[in-house]
């Protein structure tokens, strides 16, 4: 994977065309063996924006391989050149903050403001959007490492008339 310095994910709903604030994305790379690396949460911002960079890239991958030794291989340039954006699943938000809750010191080491993300992963609305992802290549976003992730609400949040 050739990953650019910075890649920016805009979050836009489907319906309305507007930028979606406070949703937790992540960065799935798929790794020459093994589990593949999943770089993130990264929460949007007013703007819709989640910004993606090649050195948290090889962070998390550093860091994955020291905090599981036996379960993650390879680095950055060896993974495949196809990667995929989507929404982190709510229920994988909620246990991410069980096992920090119960853990800050071992978990909090996969991220470089734990304190901050948690905050922010305890307010983001990714239940209110049905699950939604982007796959692009690094050729792709070689030029304008630029990419939208379209989000369409559930279907009880978009009756209960919800457009926060």
């Amino acid at each position: 994977m050739i990953f650019p310095d910075t890649l920016v994910v805009q979050a836009i709903d489907v319906d309305t065309g507007s930028p979606v604030a406070n949703v937790a994305l992540v960065l799935m790379l798929r790794a020459p063996k093994k589990n593949d690396y999943r770089v993130g949460p990264v929460i949007t911002d007013d703007a819709g924006h989640a910004k993606f960079t090649r050195a948290q890239c090889e962070r998390t991958i550093a860091r994955a391989q020291e905090m599981f030794v036996m379960d993650y291989f390879g680095d950055l340039s060896s993974c495949a050149p196809t990667a995929q954006v989507r929404v982190h699943f709510p229920e994988h938000v909620t246990r991410m903050i069980e096992q920090y809750d119960k853990s800050p010191q071992f978990w909090g080491r996969a991220f470089d403001d734990a304190p901050a993300l948690f905050r922010g992963l305890r307010t983001v609305r990714n239940a209110d959007f049905e699950s939604a992802q982007v796959t692009f290549r690094d050729s792709e976003i070689a030029a304008r490492p630029e990419i939208s992730i379209m989000l369409k609400r559930t279907k009880s949040d978009a009756a209960d008339g919800n457009r926060g």
